[in-house]
This record gives C-alpha cells, sequence and structure tokens, in this order.
C-alpha cells in the first residue's frame, strides 16, 4: 500500500506563529476586520474611575506646536503613551479580540493595534500640496480659580485658525480668539465668583509652579471694541517648529514616511531640546508626533507619526468615544500623571477609524486635587482640548478679521 505523501508546504505553514500569517499584518483584509472588531466593542476595564473627554487648559498644559519661535509654548493639551499585559509586543502578537465568556466584546487594553490600523486607513486621496495649509481649531479648557478667599472653576473656549504659506513671499498667519469667552463653568461658579465681587481679573490657584496671573478676563464673546488677535508665524522660510528648531517647507517635507525612521528623527530632537518637557520622553514624543499631524507634511509621514505613538509605551486603546464637538471616534490614552493645578489625568487622541483623521487631543482628569474637587471638578471631566474642525491645502490666504466699527460720531447742530 502506498504511503501517503505530506503536504510539505501545508505542513509548514501549520506549523506558522499566529503572528506570522500574513493575514495578520496591517492593512490586510484581516486586519481590517480586527479594527472593526475592536471599534464595535464596549470599553470595560479601560474606562472605569477615567472617563474620557478633554484639553486646551489656562496655559498649564503647554504644548509647543507651529509657532516660529520654537521656545514659544502655545496653550494646547497633552497627549499619548510598558505594555500592559495581554497587549501585543514589540514583534508583533495580536491582543486579544473577541466576545468573553457573557458574550460582551472585549477591548484590548492595549491601543498599538488598532492604532496601526488607523495609519493604514488614513486617507491620502486629497490634494497633497498647495499654497496654504490651514488648519481650523476649537479649543477649551477649564481653570481652577482663587479670589477674595472663593475657589471657583472658570471655562474657555475660542476658535483659531493657523495658514502656512509654503511658496516664496507667502505669510503664515495665526489668527486667536474668534468667539472666544471666558466665564464661570456653572451657576455655582457664577455665584461664587459674584461673591468674591465679580473680579475680571483671574488669577489661578496654586499649580504648584507658583501660580501667577492668568491673561483671561472674563469675557461673554467678541463684542464691540473686540476682536481676535492675528500674528504672523514665519520668520523668512521658517514656518514651524518641531522641537527646538524653527523648520521650512522644505524639512517638512524631508521628513521620513517611515515610523523607524521618524521615531529616530524626534528622538534626536528630543535630545537636543534637553528633554525639558515636565513629563518626560514618552509625552514628548506623543505630543511632538501627534503635532506633525496637524502640520503640512506627506500623508506618509502623517501615517509613520501614527505609528511611532502605536509605539510609544503605555498607550492603550479606549474604544469608541465621542470628542468635545460630539464627533465619533476611537480614543487612545497615555497613563495618568500629576497635573499641577489639578490632581492626575491623562493625555488623550481621539481619530476617526474611517480616514485616519485626528479629531480632538484632549486632557482627561482622572482624580482631582482638594482644591479641583472643591471648584467642582470631577473624574472623567475633559479639562483641556483642541478639536481640528478643518485642515486642507488651498490656494487663498485667511481673510484676516476687520476692525470693528467705529461708533457714528454724534450730529451737531450749527
Amino acid at each position: 500500500m502506498a504511503r501517503k505523501r505530506h503536504d510539505v508546504m501545508k505542513t509548514l505553514a501549520d506549523a506558522r506563529p499566529p503572528e506570522l500569517d500574513p493575514d495578520h499584518l496591517a492593512g490586510s483584509v484581516r486586519a481590517r476586520r480586527d479594527l472593526e472588531t475592536i471599534l464595535a466593542g464596549r470599553a470595560d476595564t479601560a474606562r472605569t474611575a477615567e472617563t474620557p473627554e478633554l484639553r486646551r487648559a489656562p496655559r498649564m498644559f503647554t504644548w509647543r506646536w507651529a509657532l516660529p519661535v520654537a521656545a514659544t509654548a502655545a496653550a494646547a493639551g497633552v497627549l499619548v503613551a510598558t505594555l500592559p499585559q495581554g497587549g501585543s509586543d514589540a514583534k508583533g502578537s495580536r491582543a486579544s479580540v473577541g466576545p468573553t465568556a457573557d458574550g460582551a466584546r472585549h477591548i484590548p487594553a492595549n491601543g498599538r493595534l488598532a492604532l496601526q490600523h488607523v495609519a493604514d486607513r488614513l486617507d491620502r486621496t486629497g490634494a497633497d500640496e498647495g499654497t496654504y495649509w490651514q488648519v481650523t481649531t476649537r479649543s477649551g479648557s477649564t481653570a481652577v480659580v482663587d479670589a477674595s478667599g472663593e475657589t471657583f472653576a472658570v471655562s474657555t473656549s475660542e476658535k483659531q485658525q493657523r495658514s502656512f504659506g509654503v511658496r516664496p513671499g507667502t505669510e503664515s498667519l495665526n489668527i486667536m480668539g474668534i468667539d472666544a469667552t471666558t466665564k464661570p463653568r456653572t451657576e455655582r461658579d457664577t455665584a461664587r465668583w459674584q461673591a468674591a465681587g465679580s473680579p475680571n481679573d483671574l488669577t489661578l490657584a496654586d499649580t504648584g509652579q507658583g501660580g501667577g496671573r492668568l491673561g483671561l478676563r472674563i469675557e461673554t464673546g467678541t463684542g464691540a471694541g473686540k476682536r481676535p488677535t492675528v500674528d504672523r508665524i514665519n520668520s523668512g522660510d521658517r514656518i514651524a517648529a518641531l522641537g527646538a528648531r524653527n523648520v521650512t517647507y522644505e524639512d517638512l517635507r524631508k521628513l521620513p514616511g517611515d515610523s523607524t525612521k521618524l521615531k529616530q528623527v524626534l528622538a534626536d530632537l528630543y535630545r537636543e531640546d534637553g528633554g525639558s518637557e515636565v513629563r518626560g520622553r514618552t509625552e514628548w514624543m506623543w505630543r511632538q508626533a501627534a503635532g506633525l499631524i496637524g502640520l503640512p507634511v506627506k500623508a506618509e509621514v502623517r501615517a509613520a507619526a501614527y505609528r511611532v505613538i502605536a509605539g510609544l509605551p503605555g498607550i492603550r486603546a479606549l474604544g469608541e468615544v465621542t470628542d468635545p464637538l460630539g464627533r465619533e471616534g476611537v480614543g487612545f490614552a497615555l497613563p495618568a500623571s500629576d497635573r499641577p493645578g489639578y490632581g492626575t489625568g491623562r493625555s488623550e487622541l481621539i481619530v476617526d477609524p474611517s480616514t485616519g483623521a485626528l479629531l480632538s487631543e484632549q486632557e482627561v482628569l482622572t482624580e482631582p486635587d482638594a482644591k479641583a474637587a472643591k471648584a467642582g471638578l470631577t473624574s472623567g471631566m475633559v479639562v483641556n482640548y483642541t478639536a481640528t474642525v478643518r485642515s486642507e491645502w488651498t490656494d487663498r490666504q485667511l481673510k484676516t478679521p476687520e476692525a470693528p466699527d467705529a461708533p457714528e460720531a454724534p450730529e451737531t447742530s450749527e
């Protein structure tokens, strides 16, 4: 009787570790299906005492972004980054996804796999160049203030527009304070503010960094006699800050679309920057990589930036969440850390999983300190956020706000 021959290739395939299965690799049909499974579930342990939402607070959470002077810090939130047990490791083993014994979907605590999928889905179909790269954001923050023995919370909100001129002779503009408001957060805060004498100039509660005067006044809108601030943010051909450097558009276009190489570029910039960030290298890398997503870089660089973030230690997926503007997306977070003036908080990103667009960067309070709790702040509250409303290439410069109308001169009789 003839002996049945074994199919050598099938035997080898059957012995192959799951992490080497091509169907598991990023960009495959299996990979896309996995992300849909992840996003279709509900976050269980990922969001117990810490719920989402967050940020652009009172200049306590500072983030260096695309201003011409690299040493200038603009108020914005913070954002992303050792893998918890059960997550995917550096070799690409897959986190468990699927129904648990009770039928519920399990969201892996580690967000590396999900962010890799987001990078794969990044929309590359739009225009890749133009004369101006323009970004419109809406930001908000909550500050804890002391005034005449009263402690209360104040909320700020504004729209901001940035226009990066990338052709010779063009200007880069930053328009801040559009529809800006600063006011007590709740009715209780309003009562406390009034009990303090309704002060317009506010002082931060102790931030652990000396407190100090806030550059804020109680304002309810842009009103007569007030208009947004328009700043030119380019210095010659240098249009943005990357780490401690002022960089040109050509510098940005030369950034590598390979995540390993981009990570090395950022690591070099971190050392050059002196490691000055309060919360260390991981969050510095998260902020810089997230900041690149909003700059005039190639689509492959944005994808590489997501992959850099995915490789940071401690990042996890939060499942489906809603950003401060009510848009649905998938959230990713860093572990919580100290936030002077608030207690502890964590950095989050909210991303549109279908296009890879960054919806919001935000700070979520995980445990308020005594002062913040006295002001009514609670765990899970977004205390600082910057939501991207629009980002696009265009050949038209922003229209700057016109000066407010001057009051008509009273009529005089002859």
